[in-house]
C-alpha cells in the first residue's frame, strides 16, 4: 500500500435502510449517513451516490467511495484513489452477492443475517489481503472528468444551520414542490426552502457523526458525469454550499469568484438580521445568472 493510503471501514446497507456488514463498530454510523445520502442523490440529485470527501478539524482529508448492485449500497471509507476504490467495492459486490445467492437482504432472518455476515468478514479479509498484492497493478491518478467547466446550480449561505441565503438557478435539478403556487417566484421560494433544509441537515448529520466536514459529495449522471454537493467553512461558523454539475477541478475558482461578494458578511456572527443577506443574495443572483458556468 502506498504511504499515507489506508482503509479504516468497508461496509455494507441495503437501499432500504437494513446494515448488513461492518468491519469496524467504530464506523457503523456510516451505513445510516450512506443511507441519507444515497437518498438525497436520486431524489434531488438526480444519479448515484458515488464519494464523500471530509476534512476533519486538524485538516485530514478522508474519503469515503460507494457502489450501487441490486439495491444493495457498498461502502469503503479511508484514504485511497479512486480506482483502488473501485476494485475493492466491485470485489465486495462480486462476493457477498455470491453469499446471499439471491436471497432478499430485507427480509434475512437474524440467524441467517448472522451467517452471512460471518462468512462475509472473512473473505473481506481475503480482498483487504489481495489489494494489498496487486498495489503495482493500479495507477495513483483518480479517474478524470469529461466536462471541462462546473456549472452552478443552487447556491446556499448558512449559519449554525439556519439558511440565510437560498439561491435556485435554473431548472436543471429536479424537484418537486408539494402545493398550488401563485406565482413562479413563490414556488422557486419553496423549493429553495426545501433545497436548504435537506442540504443542512446532511451536513449536520455528517458533522455530528464524524466530526468532520464534508468538503463534497459526489453523485454519478453518466460515464464521467458528475453532480456535486460542496461545501465550504468561513470565519464566524458559515457555511457555503453549492450544488453543481461538470468539472470539481474547477470549484477552487469558482469558490474564488464568490468569495469576493461573500468574504465581508461573513465578519461578524449571524445575529438574526436577514437585510445584509438579502441583498447579498439579488447580487449573487445577478452575477451568477451572467455567469452560471465557470471554464
Amino acid at each position: 500500500m502506498s504511504k499515507g493510503e489506508y482503509v479504516k471501514f468497508i461496509g455494507i446497507t441495503s437501499k432500504d435502510r437494513t446494515p448488513l456488514f461492518s468491519n469496524n463498530k467504530k464506523f457503523i454510523y456510516l451505513l445510516e449517513l450512506t443511507n441519507n445520502l444515497d437518498f438525497i442523490a436520486t431524489s434531488i440529485l438526480g444519479g448515484g451516490l458515488d464519494k464523500m470527501l471530509l476534512i476533519s478539524g486538524e485538516n485530514e482529508k478522508e474519503k469515503t467511495q460507494f457502489y450501487l448492485k441490486d439495491d444493495i449500497i457498498y461502502i469503503v471509507y479511508g484514504k485511497f484513489p479512486d480506482k483502488k476504490g473501485k476494485w475493492l467495492l466491485e470485489q465486495m459486490a462480486k462476493h457477498y452477492s455470491d453469499i446471499v445467492g439471491g436471497a432478499n437482504v430485507d427480509e434475512l432472518g437474524k440467524l441467517e443475517k448472522y451467517n452471512i455476515e460471518k462468512k462475509f468478514l472473512s473473505i473481506s479479509k481475503f480482498i483487504l489481503e489481495e489489494y494489498l498484492k496487486m498495489q503495482e497493478v493500479f495507477s495513483d491518478q483518480d479517474i478524470p472528468y469529461v466536462e471541462d467547466k462546473l456549472r452552478v446550480d443552487y447556491l446556499g449561505l448558512s449559519s449554525k444551520s439556519i439558511g440565510v441565503i437560498s439561491l435556485l438557478l435554473g431548472d436543471e435539478l429536479n424537484i418537486d414542490s408539494p402545493g398550488v403556487f401563485d406565482s413562479v417566484e413563490e414556488e422557486t421560494e419553496m423549493k429553495e426552502s426545501m433545497l436548504t433544509a435537506k442540504i443542512e441537515a446532511i451536513a449536520a448529520n455528517t458533522l455530528g457523526n464524524t466530526g468532520a466536514v464534508p468538503r463534497w459529495i459526489a453523485v454519478k449522471l453518466g460515464f464521467q458525469n458528475y453532480r456535486f454537493l460542496t461545501f465550504k467553512e468561513y470565519k464566524n461558523d458559515y457555511f457555503l454550499s453549492m450544488l453543481s454539475e461538470g468539472n470539481l477541478e474547477k470549484l477552487d475558482s469558482v469558490e474564488q469568484e464568490l468569495d469576493k461578494y461573500i468574504s465581508h458578511v461573513t465578519d461578524n456572527p449571524f445575529s438574526g438580521n436577514l437585510r445584509p443577506f438579502n441583498q447579498l443574495k439579488i447580487s449573487l443572483k445577478d452575477f451568477l445568472n451572467e455567469k452560471r458556468v465557470f471554464n
